[in-house]
C-alpha cells in the first residue's frame, strides 16, 4: 500500500499532524435496504458520525463525487452491475485516505484475500453484532486518522514506517483469518463428539507444527482427567489422571482455569520440550485440558501459539456443544418414534418387534457389503422406522384377517409415503428419509411409490427390502403359518434381477445363516 499527496479538499481534517474532533462520514453502500437503515440508526444513535446511504455501487460512486471527504465506507459484496471489491478498487484509486470495509454472507479465504488486496481494510461476516461493528468502526477510524495525519509529512522515513506496520497488520489479519476459516471449515464437518476429539488435537498439531497433542476431559464424577483423543508419542500412565493427587502441570489447569506455558527450559536452563496446556470449556464450564507438545514454529511466541490454542478451543467447544444438543433431541425423537412403531406393532401380535428384527438383517447384509459407519447409521434409523407410515392406515385395513381387496391393498401402497412425511417435517437427514420412501421399490421398476429401477432406488433402501420380504416370509400371519428359512431363502433369490438388487440377494445368501433370530 503506497501514500500519495491527496486532494485539498481533506485538508481541514488535521492541523499538522494534530487530531481535530469533528462528526465522521460514514457511507454504508447495500443493496438490502434492511441493513442500510439498520446500520444507518445504529450510527445516528451514536451521534459522532454523519450517515450516507447508497443502495449500489454506482449511487455510492455518486455520492463520493458530490460530498466532500467521506471517511469511512462500508460496502457490500454481491450487488447488481458493480460488486463491492470492484468499487473498492475504484475509491482507492480516487482518494487512498478512504478506509473501505467489505461485508459479505459468505466468507471464504479466496474472497478475503482479494478483498484486502483490492484495497479494504477490514470485512464484516453476515450475520454481525454491533459490538463487531462497533469495534470495526473504531478500528477504520484511527486508520483514517493515520492516513490523514500523514497528508502533511514530508519525511519518506515516518511514511515508509506507517505503511510496513500497516502491512504487517494487514498480512497478521490474512493470518488470522485463514486460521480461523480453517477451523471453522474443518471442524464443521464432524457428525460426533469422538470425532470432533480427534479433530481438534490434529487441528493443535498442524497449527503448531507440534510433536504431540492431547486432549483430556474430565470423568462424570469430576473425580480424574481421561485422554479422549491424542496424536504424537504419548506416555500410557497420562492416559487417566487423578485430579486430587497428580502433580501434572494439566491439573493444575483444572485448577486454576488457567493456561499454562512452558518455555522449554527446566532447572538449571536444561533444555526441554515446550508445551502449552489451556482449558478446554463449554458454556463456561471447563470440561477439560487441551495440550500441544513440541517446539513451536519458527517465529511463533508462546504468547502467539496460546493465543492460537485458544481460538481453536474456542471454536471446538461451540461445535462440541452443538454435537452434544443435536445428540440429545436427536436420541429422543428416535426413541419416541421407535415407541409409536412398537406401540402400532403391539396392537397385532403377528408384526410385533417385526422393525427391530428387519433392522438387524438388514444391518448383517450391509456388513456383508462392507457399507461404512455413516450408512450404517442411517440404516438402523431407517430400519427401526420404515413401516412408521401404518399409523396413518386404519386398523381394520392392516390387521384384516383375510385377503386385502384392491382398493385396500392401494391404502395399504401409500404407507411409505406417509413415513416419510412423518420423518422428513420433523428434519431429518434426507438419507433416512429417502430410505423408508423407497423400500418397497423394486429392481424392475414395478414396485411403488414411485417406480424408481435398479440403481435409481437408493441402496439402503434395496438392502431394507430384502430384509423386509424375509421378515415378512419367515414370520406368522393372521391369513397364513410362517414359512421355512429355507423357502423364504429361494424365494429372494428366485426373485434376484426382477424384485431384488442381485448384488444386495448374493450379500443375503452369504449372510443370512448369522443372522441372530434364526440361530
Amino acid at each position: 500500500m503506497s501514500i500519495k499527496t491527496f486532494s485539498d479538499k481533506n485538508k481541514g481534517h488535521v492541523d499538522h499532524g494534530k487530531k481535530v474532533k469533528k462528526n465522521w462520514k460514514v457511507l454504508v453502500i447495500d443493496d438490502d435496504p434492511t441493513i442500510v437503515n439498520t446500520l444507518e440508526s445504529y450510527l445516528k444513535f451514536k451521534k459522532e458520525y454523519e450517515v450516507l446511504k447508497a443502495f449500489n455501487a454506482y449511487e455510492g460512486l455518486a455520492i463520493i463525487e458530490q460530498v466532500p471527504s467521506v471517511d469511512l465506507v462500508f460496502v457490500d459484496i454481491n450487488m447488481p452491475g458493480m460488486n463491492g471489491i470492484e468499487l473498492v478498487k475504484k475509491l482507492k484509486t480516487k482518494d487512498r485516505t478512504i478506509v473501505c470495509a467489505i461485508i459479505t454472507g459468505q466468507p471464504s479465504m479466496d474472497i478475503i484475500i482479494e478483498a484486502m488486496r483490492s484495497g479494504a481494510s477490514d470485512f464484516l461476516s453476515k450475520p454481525f453484532k454491533f459490538d463487531q461493528f462497533q469495534v470495526a468502526v473504531q478500528r477504520m477510524i484511527k486508520e483514517r486518522s493515520i492516513l490523514l495525519e500523514n497528508e502533511f509529512l514530508t519525511e519518506e522515513v515516518k511514511i515508509k514506517r506507517t505503511l510496513e506496520q500497516m502491512n504487517l497488520k494487514l498480512e497478521k489479519k490474512i493470518r488470522e483469518q485463514t486460521i480461523l476459516f480453517s477451523i471453522s471449515e474443518t471442524l464443521s464437518k464432524t457428525r460426533n463428539t469422538a470425532d470432533m476429539y480427534q479433530t481438534l488435537v490434529e487441528l493443535g498439531a498442524k497449527l503448531l507444527d507440534a510433536r504431540q497433542a492431547v486432549l483430556w476431559i474430565k470423568s462424570e464424577d469430576s473425580k480424574f482427567l481421561e485422554l479422549v483423543a491424542s496424536i504424537g508419542p504419548f506416555d500410557a500412565k497420562y492416559e487417566k489422571i487423578d485430579i486430587s493427587s497428580s502433580s501434572h502441570p494439566a491439573v493444575k489447569v483444572v485448577k486454576e482455569g488457567i493456561p499454562i506455558i512452558s518455555s522449554g527450559k527446566g532447572q538449571r536452563q536444561r533444555v526441554t520440550d515446550s508445551y502449552l496446556l489451556v482449558p478446554f470449556r463449554i458454556r463456561e464450564e471447563l470440561i477439560g485440558v487441551l495440550g500441544i507438545t513440541g517446539p513451536y514454529p519458527q517465529g511463533t511466541s508462546g504468547e502467539e501459539a496460546l493465543f492460537l490454542l485458544h481460538i481453536l478451543s474456542e471454536r471446538a467447544s461451540l461445535t462440541v456443544e452443538n454435537l452434544l444438543l443435536y445428540d440429545s433431541l436427536f436420541m429422543n425423537l428416535h426413541a419416541t418414534l421407535r415407541a409409536l412403531v412398537r406401540s402400532l406393532e403391539a396392537k397385532d401380535p403377528y408384526t410385533k418387534l417385526h422393525s427391530e428384527r428387519v433392522t438387524e438383517y438388514a444391518l448383517t447384509i450391509a456388513r456383508q457389503m462392507k457399507c461404512n459407519d455413516e450408512e450404517m447409521e442411517s440404516l438402523t434409523f431407517a430400519g427401526h422406522l420404515h413401516d412408521i407410515g401404518k399409523i396413518g392406515i386404519r386398523d381394520q385395513i392392516l390387521m384384516k384377517p383375510g385377503k386385502l381387496t384392491d382398493e385396500e391393498y392401494e391404502i395399504i401402497k401409500t404407507h411409505p409415503v406417509i413415513g416419510a412425511e412423518i420423518v422428513g417435517h420433523l428434519g431429518l437427514l434426507k438419507t433416512e428419509t429417502a430410505i423408508i420412501r423407497h423400500h418397497h421399490e423394486r429392481w424392475d421398476g414395478r414396485g411403488y411409490p414411485d417406480g424408481l429401477r435398479k440403481r435409481d432406488i437408493p441402496k439402503l433402501s434395496r438392502i431394507l427390502a430384502v430384509a423386509d420380504t424375509f421378515d415378512a416370509i419367515t414370520s406368522r400371519r393372521p391369513y397364513r403359518d410362517a414359512k421355512t428359512v429355507e423357502f423364504a431363502v429361494n424365494e429372494i433369490d428366485r426373485n434376484s434381477g426382477s424384485q431384488f438388487d442381485p448384488d444386495v440377494v448374493m450379500a443375503f445368501l452369504q449372510s443370512y445363516k448369522t443372522f441372530p433370530q434364526i440361530n
